[in-house]
């Protein structure tokens, strides 16, 4: 049937050489020179308190990255600090794809007093300490998600 049929003979070789090259090729970068997966969407942040309630309290933005980054959220400005906190989700090979841009005022104005993408001062109680006054803890009160 393929003998007699030299337009079909392409076709299949054609198809075999893209099947072929599709198979092989690498993943598209995500555009921020780290190669591998795009950012993952919906982003959320998971923070715990150093006094009660202990939390946890989180916070999401439903969405995909563009939509995502940059969108302002505001939270109670707890004065007793932080002492756990995680952006999620990761990269599957669990590099941080999200970062958090946290701010000392309600929204989001001026530049950001801390942004990253994770702290756990759980084990010894430690809250995230201000980093204009190490003595005492950062107060949150909004957030932006940025890409890690």
């Amino acid at each position: 049937m393929l003998a007699g049929n030299p337009h079909l003979v392409l076709a299949v070789v054609a198809l075999i050489v893209v099947l072929a090259h599709a198979a092989t090729a690498s993943p598209t970068p995500n555009g921020r020179d780290q190669g591998g997966p795009f950012v993952p969407a919906d982003p959320l942040v998971t923070f715990y308190w150093h006094d009660e309630p202990y939390g946890p309290t989180t916070v999401q933005v439903p969405g995909t990255p563009d939509v995502a980054a940059g969108q302002c959220r505001g939270l109670e400005g707890r004065s007793d600090g932080f002492t756990y906190m995680h952006a999620w989700p990761t990269f599957p090979d669990g590099r941080a794809a999200w970062k958090v841009a946290m701010y000392r005022d309600w929204g989001c104005v001026g530049e950001p007093a801390l942004v990253m993408s994770e702290w756990d001062g759980r084990r010894g109680g430690a809250y995230c300490a201000d980093p204009d006054d190490l003595s005492k803890p950062f107060v949150v009160k909004s957030i932006k998600f940025v890409q890690a």
